[in-house]
């Protein structure tokens, strides 16, 4: 099999290798004399496998972070012996340049080495021991990887029972979905989030398919539902065909007391098949294709059709439109439908709204200007703040405390959660037409909709709480 490969060596050629990897039949695509250089080619022209160098100037977690993102297989070369900083790196298939011997580069034939799967990816940093002794040389076929799969769960203790045992090399800690079928070791905290964001797009569709996908991954069953009447994009961000929008039909069903739990499992759509998510594990109900639409999301079906899907999933993430306003309802008939009653009900229905600014200077002016009025129409439903977006270029020096000093003096907010500016996350999701979680499972991104995940109290128990190496596009 001919593969086109990477080789991020440096300057001086490493002719062995590459004599090697030509009489296999596969061809070398380019070579990078830097790690930066090595991410800017990776960019452009994405090979089947890129070869580090168990060199300090590549041993890099941003060069393998970039491969992971953009699907493509890292290989780790060392010289009989793999150092400590490149062990960190975690890469299972590793070539050992010999003095003697040519190297062998018959692994890029077979099949990778075991990966983890989105399911299996924490945010945690691994814990690393410290060796008593100079590092002993470090086999291919033996990767120091945390398994991608629980045991046997009549085999292992109840949750949070005992400790984990300490590693004794390098590892990823694995991430434990919670147990599938409904029954879960703590409380469900929120049944229904809303999503909910000021105009200027600041994030609500991202963030609420992100944290969907998030949830699904920690064993929770999901419906996400597009209750937007302005302008709804759940459908094609995820792919979706949407002729007959499912939240439409089930507000339609609710209307004429006909909604049930089968009748949502009909109207609804699961992702696909890429997604590698079960069909009952996340269902999407698509927003309206046209916004003319809107009469058909009335304030009293809106409710009702969550009430529905309360009973029907675990969790209900609803993706809502901006606008506030109540002006409408001084109109003269006073039984007029409302453009932005869906959006005022799926937030007074909510057990937890999710409120997204854009950490920039008018995002956050925008967010400001309209938090009170969130407050105000949402009356005793607790509102956890996230704001997007957050990087140096536009705010300066230590952007995170500037938006966290801003959201304090103005609005007296103090926990929330800030999630880095991480555009190749955001799409890399759009191009395969999945939530940030599956697409890029390794991103800033990502780890910043895990902590709103567990904002939210949907933590799952972890043996240690440190940050992720692969965090490497964060600015705050």
């Amino acid at each position: 099999m001919s593969l086109s490969v990477g080789l991020a060596i440096g300057a001086r050629p490493l002719e062995p290798l590459e004599l090697a990897l030509l009489r296999a039949g596969h061809r070398i695509e380019w070579r990078a004399h830097s790690a930066d250089e090595a991410i800017s080619l990776l960019a452009e022209r994405a090979p089947d496998a890129v070869l580090i160098l168990d060199d300090p100037a590549f041993t890099r977690a941003d060069i393998v972070g970039t491969a992971d993102l953009l699907r493509v297989r890292s290989v780790l070369v060392h010289r009989g012996t793999v150092s400590a900083q490149g062990a960190r790196l975690d890469v299972a298939d590793r070539i050992a340049l010999e003095n003697d011997a040519p190297p062998d580069v018959s692994l890029l034939d077979a099949a990778p080495a075991p990966a983890l799967s989105p399911e299996a990816v924490t945010f945690g940093a691994p814990a690393v021991a410290e060796p008593a002794s100079p590092p002993t040389p470090v086999r291919a076929p033996e990767p120091t990887l945390a398994p991608a799969h629980e045991p046997d769960p009549a085999a292992r203790p109840e949750p949070r029972s005992q400790p984990e045992p300490e590693p004794v090399a390098p590892t990823r800690i694995p991430y434990h979905p919670v147990e599938t079928e409904g029954e879960h070791p703590e409380p469900i905290p929120s049944r229904v989030i809303t999503v909910w964001g000021p105009t200027g797009a600041p994030g609500r569709t991202v963030t609420a398919t992100a944290l969907a996908a998030e949830l699904a991954l920690r064993g929770r069953r999901v419906a996400l539902v597009d209750a937007d009447t302005y302008g709804g994009t759940i459908a094609p961000a995820l792919g979706l065909l949407d002729e007959s929008p499912g939240f439409a039909a089930a507000c339609r069903l609710a209307g004429s007391r006909a909604l049930s739990a089968d009748e949502l499992t009909r109207v609804s759509q699961p992702l696909s098949a890429e997604s590698g998510v079960s069909a009952d594990r996340l269902r999407v109900l698509t927003g309206i294709g046209r916004p003319s639409r809107w009469p058909e999301l009335s304030s009293d079906r809106v409710t009702a059709a969550l009430d529905a899907c309360r009973e029907w999933c675990d969790v209900v993430v609803v993706d809502a439109g901006f606008n506030l306003e109540s002006d409408e309802e001084l109109s003269s008939d006073i039984f007029a439908p409302r453009r932005n009653a869906a959006t005022i009900a799926a937030l007074r229905a909510a057990d937890r709204v999710v409120a997204v600014g854009a950490a920039d200077p008018l995002g956050l002016a925008r967010f400001l200007r309209t938090y009170p009025d969130l407050v105000e129409a949402v009356t005793d439903v607790p509102v956890q703040v996230v704001i997007t977006r957050v990087r140096s270029s536009i705010l300066g020096l230590d952007p995170a405390g500037q938006v966290r000093h801003t959201l304090d003096r103005f609005a007296g907010i103090r926990d929330a959660v800030l999630v880095d500016d991480d555009p190749a996350a955001a799409d890399a999701a759009l191009l395969r037409a999945l939530p940030v979680p599956l697409a890029a499972p390794k991103s800033a991104l990502r780890a910043g909709v895990a902590r709103l995940a567990d904002a939210l109290g949907y933590a799952v128990p972890r043996s240690t709480g440190r940050r992720s190496p692969f965090a490497w596009r964060r600015t705050g």
